[in-house]
């Protein structure tokens, strides 16, 4: 049931999601055409596990599906572990928001009303506000949670399957994916994601012919990708898109870029099938964790940055590179400590 492949191509999702997340804390943008052209193709991330959870969902799951047992095991490594580590910060939040509130009782704005104003079931739906990524396990969640949907979906036939990826991924485009502010944004990206999960799953049921077709066609891909990335530059669309799911605000390339790039990705990793990254290997091992513990350590520098008054040299591409670095190193170390220190209970803690 293993898939090398596949294994390093989490190992790669992580590392883009991580370094695409380190970019806000360093006071870096890229400020050229090719520069924006990357910032696109680096952002977006998301899009890329997705993919994977769904071709993994075919691959593994599909065949002797069993829905409680399914269901357990993911609140265990999934739901879990979010819910200890999304409470730290709440409760951070929290501490912060009552503070300031006993600092200005005398002010028009009470130290009740600041409190009452505090959300925590909206944070735990859309993730907590500072501490990026969190948003994607209440989605993944509830995908998790309509699974049985997707088994009737993998038993239709081919041109069924095809119409409705490709008439959910039409929904996608216009639709975009939701903002932090709204708590039904949770609903809406199930809904912008659904067609790269259904997607994944598509390709892992037919990958023998994929890999036979696309062999040495996989650089045609990744120019695709590159020319779709370029073009969202041109139009002034930089970075992921989000609004409100019911009114116009253009079209998403970004999914299309990202469905594009995970093909790729499948197809290029494909002749690496029989061989061993050790660090990549490790990297995938650990990528939830890293996916966990990553938004943390972002807010720990963001936290210090503030409480120094200390801002990075704008525009470093070298100081970028090495908080991004950073960042990942610790979020992998501080993953593989758990698990040596916690080995029956580190799932429960960092879902690694």
């Amino acid at each position: 049931m293993y898939i090398n492949s596949i294994n390093y191509f989490r190992g790669i999702a992580i590392i883009l999601i991580v370094f695409g997340h380190s970019l806000g804390i360093t006071n870096f943008s890229y400020s050229s055409i090719i520069g924006n052209t990357i910032f696109n193709l680096t952002l977006g991330g998301t899009s890329l596990f997705v993919f994977i959870s769904g071709f993994l969902f075919h691959h593994i799951f599909y065949e002797n599906f069993e829905f409680k047992r399914f269901i357990i095991k993911k609140n265990k490594n999934v739901l879990f572990p979010y819910l200890i580590l999304s409470t730290i910060p709440i409760l951070y939040l929290l501490l912060k928001v009552s503070i300031n509130g006993l600092l200005s009782l005398n002010a028009s704005f009470p130290f009740y009303e600041k409190l009452s104003s505090f959300a925590i079931l909206r944070h735990y739906l859309t993730g907590v506000p500072g501490f990026v990524g969190y948003w994607y396990i209440p989605f993944i969640m509830i995908v998790f949670a309509i699974s049985p949907i997707f088994i009737m979906f993998i038993k239709l036939n081919m041109k069924t399957k095809t119409l409705i990826v490709f008439f959910m991924l039409i929904c996608s485009v216009f639709m975009h994916r939701g903002t932090d502010e709204n708590i039904f944004s949770v609903f809406q990206n199930v809904i912008y994601f659904t067609p790269v999960y259904l997607l994944g799953m598509i390709l892992s049921e037919k990958k023998d012919i994929v890999y036979s077709k696309f062999i040495g066609k996989d650089y045609y891909l990744l120019i695709f990708g590159f020319s779709l990335a370029l073009l969202q530059v041109f139009i002034g669309k930089i970075g992921n898109y989000h609004k409100d799911p019911f009114f116009f605000n253009g079209f998403d390339l970004m999914i299309i870029q990202k469905i594009i790039l995970c093909l790729f990705f499948m197809i290029f990793l494909h002749r690496f099938e029989n061989s061993k990254n050790k660090l990549l290997d490790i990297i995938a091992a650990n990528s939830f964790g890293i996916f966990f513990l990553h938004g943390i350590f972002i807010r720990i520098i963001f936290e210090i940055k503030e409480m120094l008054d200390f801002s990075f040299l704008s525009n470093s591409f070298a100081i970028y590179l090495l908080i991004a670095l950073l960042v990942f190193s610790l979020s992998l170390i501080t993953t593989v400590f758990i698990k040596r220190i916690f080995p029956n209970y580190s799932r429960y803690l960092v879902g690694s």
